[in-house]
């Protein structure tokens, strides 16, 4: 990785280790009909910035990878890299899984037989899907704007103009929160259960990714908002309490019906969104100012994490959640004892092997400190 964005693939991979904590409160939430007001406000700030962050890094990348490859690369790159893990989700892992998780939360799955297996969904690697389709439509507008370089060159101006201002968190908030008005809740929801694109998220995913690419192509842009970390924190700091305090009293029947508190929810929360998203990048660029092999090898697993994780945390989950133990402790549990089980198989068996190769390109063996030192600030574009 190149030392001057080896911050930026850590934050990748952080998007990545996060949903760990996420898909084990999600289990909670099965197992217990409900969550605690804490694990609801931990599950609602981990998707504040989880996934919009990861799809700016992935424009961000992507613009990068074109530039330096060219469009083929970045489609066979792609293809592999996503499309197959994607397709071994959906076609092998996600019907017997979801089977287990209706199983686990004890509904009789004998009367759907072998259909069952056949009911493809998207299952937890939906972003994956929406990243799919936001990488043709970012490829589509690059090619109809090819004919066009004036309104080209007017967008990518004007676009990184809005992004160089401290005051973009408020303005960009202003069309995610647009994007997100049909969302029956104050946050975005996951479809992972239909093919069927839904335009707000791809809308308001888009403007994420879009946001990233125009982040690599202008000259400066990605070191003046890495500057100024301090400023976005401030402006987290004032939008994301009224935020979560407004997504925890939803179910008043005062608020949740008030369609001017659903839109001032949907404003903070956008605002909270890209001040974080906009601040990460510099608190990463200032605390990981060199490049560590002990980061780039968990940057690597992270794929592999995201991939591995859910079966086994619903298999363990049928052990963990029938102890008569605290749902905090439950909650520590599943997540030690899946880690504890998929990290070192990726050491073992994954990083070197063909699954390693589809999911980050060939890692070499090293058999010295100095290759070993060497390889750490290896170039690989998330």
């Amino acid at each position: 990785m190149n030392e001057r964005l080896h911050h930026l693939d850590a934050l990748r991979a952080l998007t990545m280790l996060l949903i760990l904590p996420a898909h084990a409160l999600s289990l909670v939430a099965l197992n217990n009909t409900g969550w605690t007001g804490t694990e609801k406000a931990t599950y609602w700030l981990i998707h504040v910035f989880r996934l919009p962050l990861f799809f700016l890094v992935a424009g961000f990348f992507a613009a990068l990878l074109l530039e330096a490859r060219g469009i083929r690369a970045l489609l066979s790159n792609r293809l592999v890299r996503i499309g197959v893990p994607m397709l071994v989700v959906i076609l092998l892992i996600g019907p017997p899984l979801d089977l287990l998780v209706q199983s686990q939360i004890g509904l009789d799955i004998r009367p759907q037989g072998i259909r069952a297996f056949l009911d493809f969904q998207p299952s937890f690697v939906w972003f994956l899907w929406y990243l799919t389709m936001i990488y043709a439509l970012a490829l589509l507008a690059r090619w109809v704007l090819a004919a066009l370089p004036a309104t080209r060159q007017l967008l990518l101006r004007s676009s990184s103009s809005l992004l160089s201002h401290w005051a973009a968190p408020l303005l960009l908030a202003i069309p995610c929160a647009v994007a997100l008005y049909r969302q029956p809740t104050w946050a975005a929801e996951a479809p992972s259960f239909t093919f069927r694109p839904h335009p707000d998220l791809l809308a308001y995913y888009g403007i994420f990714f879009a946001s990233g690419w125009v982040l690599f192509r202008t000259e400066g842009l990605r070191t003046k908002i890495e500057s100024r970390p301090h400023t976005y924190l401030a402006l987290t700091a004032l939008a994301l309490p009224p935020a979560l305090a407004l997504y925890l009293l939803q179910s008043e029947p005062a608020i949740g019906t008030s369609r001017a508190l659903h839109l001032l929810a949907l404003l903070l929360l956008s605002i909270a969104t890209w001040s974080l998203v906009f601040g990460l990048p510099g608190l990463a660029r200032r605390f990981l100012r060199e490049p560590s092999s002990r980061l780039r090898y968990w940057a690597d697993a992270s794929y592999w994490i995201y991939l591995s994780h859910f079966p086994v945390m619903v298999a363990l989950g049928l052990l963990v959640f029938a102890l008569p133990i605290p749902d905090g402790l439950r909650l520590a549990l599943l997540m030690l004892l899946t880690l504890g089980l998929i990290f070192p198989a990726y050491g073992a068996f994954i990083r070197h092997s063909a699954i390693g190769r589809v999911l980050h390109g060939p890692r070499s063996q090293p058999r010295d400190r100095g290759r070993r030192q060497s390889q750490a600030a290896e170039a690989t574009p998330a």
